[in-house]
């Protein structure tokens, strides 16, 4: 639910160094991963590690991490004192055809910019191309347009896949990849039962090309049903990949009902918040760590004072509640974004988020970001396995 990478701003260095990592022998054959063995830690340390899963903060920390919109991320960034700038930057990328084309150097620029920065890249690659909005998806003869039954069965998408691995392995340093996010929301158009498939054959490549310094990550959006982990009668995952392909479970916010308020609704169903937690609960179960991968206020408007006063109440003070209640979430994104600007958000209702736009609960967010508890730019080399690959 994101702005492609087509947008992005391109980097010539970067793009050199993408190619430069392809060479002739194409993105299989690029650069060795990091070393084999950790340095050791510092004199003195004592990090512990609750789940063990790469590139986890340690036990008492979560990741600070900021969404894809450039400019307003610098908005974001000016609101922030400088030892409390995020440790981890969004990029969003379709692997399906979009009018930009494919265009894989602009992910390596993008990234090789995030980097300079100081910031972890979190990419989520959408297994379909661009989104229609939802007035179009409605005139889709096949709903479900995602590409994923394709990646999972067949090799259309192989070239596509290998050029991201490649990417991903010249770039060495440590990376977050969610492979198709929010994989059973209606807007995304992903097969039940091929979409784990596509995620399984995705890491595959992955790990056959002997890249390491990438955790994968399996997201969830609570407005979607709660058959997360539903099986066929043989045993088939709907949609869950399985714990050996999943490092970090993943889940978007953007509703006050996502963080907060009753768990049934009318005739006893269950509501996006019971679909949260039991999301969380499964995380648990599978011994995995939660990063909030994309989350705002998506229908305040932090430009009109009382919807700003309303936002604090009923989506930001629940929203730090559930990060500081839920121990395994350990890593968020916050994107900054007035969504007002883009017609595809703002058919959907949605508002202006940029905190700019509201010095007083700007200055209430400061105050939970200076919290010891969460992890700022300077500080990754806390995670795990973090100076394996940096």
């Amino acid at each position: 639910m994101a702005e492609p990478i087509g947008a992005a701003r391109i980097l010539s260095q970067a793009v050199l160094a993408f190619a430069v990592a392809c060479g002739a022998g194409g993105p299989a054959d690029v650069l060795e991963p990091g070393p084999a063995t950790p340095p050791p830690p510092p004199p003195g340390s004592s990090l512990t590690y609750r789940f063990g899963a790469k590139f986890e903060p340690p036990e008492g920390r979560v990741v600070h991490g900021i969404g894809q919109w450039e400019v307003y991320n610098a908005k974001y960034y000016a609101l922030l004192p400088a030892d409390q700038q995020p440790a981890a930057e969004l990029i969003f990328v379709d692997l399906g055809d979009t009018p930009r084309g494919w265009e894989p150097e602009k992910l390596a620029a993008r990234m090789a910019a995030i980097s300079s920065s100081g910031r972890i890249p979190s990419v989520d690659i959408a297994l379909r191309g661009l989104q229609p909005t939802p007035a179009v998806l409605a005139t889709l003869p096949d709903p479900l347009y995602g590409i994923d039954h394709e990646v999972a069965n067949g090799t259309k998408y192989d070239a596509r896949i290998m050029d991201v691995v490649g990417i991903m392995k010249g770039f060495r340093k440590p990376v977050m990849m969610r492979i198709g996010g929010e994989f059973s929301g209606w807007w995304n158009g992903y097969h039940p039962y091929e979409y784990p498939k596509a995620f399984r054959k995705i890491v595959s490549m992955f790990r056959q090309a002997g890249v390491n310094n990438v955790a994968f990550v399996w997201c969830f959006e609570p407005a979607a049903p709660d058959d997360f982990d539903a099986v066929s009668a043989s045993g088939q995952p709907k949609w869950y990949p399985g714990a050996d392909v999943v490092d970090w479970f993943s889940i978007d916010l953007f509703a006050a009902h996502d963080v907060g308020g009753p768990t049934t609704g009318h005739g006893g169903t269950s509501t996006a918040y019971a679909r949260t937690l039991g999301f969380l609960d499964m995380a648990v179960a599978q011994g995995k760590p939660v990063v909030i991968a994309e989350s705002a206020p998506a229908h305040y408007d932090l430009g009109a004072a009382d919807q700003a006063d309303a936002a604090w109440k009923e989506w930001f003070s629940p929203y730090f509640s559930l990060i500081a209640t839920r121990p395994e979430i350990l890593w968020f994104h916050y994107i900054n974004y007035d969504w007002s600007k883009a017609s595809y958000y703002a058919s959907s209702g949605w508002k202006n988020n940029d905190l700019a736009a509201s010095p007083g609960l700007a200055q209430s967010y400061l105050g939970e970001l200076a919290k010891p508890k969460f992890l700022h730019a300077g500080e990754q080399h806390q995670l795990k396995d973090y100076l394996l690959y940096h």
